[in-house]
């Protein structure tokens, strides 16, 4: 006589919910750049419908708008907000503060976190020198990008199209009589940067002021902040600050490995459930 089969049947999988495939969209926006509702479409195995409609509603909250690229899709402004203060958050009182504050205690200068916002770059988190004559970059503080060593950091490793885009809007406001203003001039300045792996300044935002900034690279490797270091000119000549470079780019590969140990953090199981509900979606 056949055993009668006892076991439960499995409950069935839920649902995605549309606030789950918004979530996965700001995902694939964030880590491809730019991304069109096609790729939506194949990647969340969604109608079309579906996907314009989603679309249509994280750009009419900011979180998306519309890239150069006709059709595509990029990170809206609201969801660089959100981005820009988590991180602030997570350096105030976390690790990577109390690496700015040590290599602001080695240098005896002024070291600031930034990130960039439309034209600008903002600074989310500073440690303040303990010398006379110290620059003090308060939280928030912003400042345009082409007048900046962080800036420059920035627009040489962001993608040719959006660089084309951001050149297109020169030349800029001189903010000193040193302020590069040219955008074939900052062109050279750019692919000096590209070959050298970080950026200085001399003047070009502040008078008697020079400064040198990095690259941060986030989990995935893209540019997410840059690290730099400001310092009067009375104290420090830019080739002072230049030497300073070595520390500040070892500064910013311990940022990155913290960084990876806090996205490392989350538990397994719940990286294994969201993986489990984007193949359903």
């Amino acid at each position: 006589m056949r055993k009668a089969d006892n076991s439960a049947p499995e409950p069935p999988e839920p649902e995605v919910s549309p606030t789950e495939r918004a979530f996965h969209i700001i995902e694939m926006t964030a880590q491809l750049g730019r991304v069109a509702t096609s790729d939506i479409v194949t990647a969340l195995g969604i109608p079309k419908t579906t996907a314009h409609r989603l679309v249509s509603n994280l750009e009419e909250f900011g979180f998306l708008e519309h890239g150069i690229e006709r059709g595509r899709y990029q990170v809206g402004p609201r969801l660089l907000e959100l981005a820009t203060n988590i991180l602030a958050a997570s350096t105030m009182h976390g690790p990577i503060h109390a690496l700015l504050m040590e290599l602001s205690r080695r240098t005896a200068e002024t070291v600031s976190l930034g990130v960039m916002r439309g034209s600008e770059v903002v600074y989310i988190d500073s440690a303040i020198g303990n010398s006379p004559l110290t620059l003090n970059f308060q939280k928030g503080h912003r400042a345009p990008v082409h007048c900046t060593s962080s800036g420059r950091v920035f627009l040489a490793y962001m993608e040719k199209k959006q660089l084309d885009a951001y050149m297109l809007s020169g030349p800029w406001e001189p903010i000193t009589p040193y302020t590069i203003v040219d955008p074939d001039r900052l062109r050279q300045e750019i692919e000096l940067v590209r070959k050298q792996g970080y950026a200085t300044n001399d003047s070009e935002f502040a008078i008697g002021v020079v400064g040198a900034a990095v690259p941060i690279a986030g989990p995935s490797g893209r540019v997410i902040a840059c690290l730099s270091i400001s310092a009067p000119k009375a104290r420090k000549s830019l080739e002072e600050v230049t030497l300073l470079v070595p520390m500040l780019e070892a500064a910013a590969l311990r940022i990155t490995k913290i960084l990876s140990v806090i996205e490392a953090d989350e538990p397994q199981d719940e990286v294994e459930a969201k993986a489990s509900r984007r193949k359903r979606s």
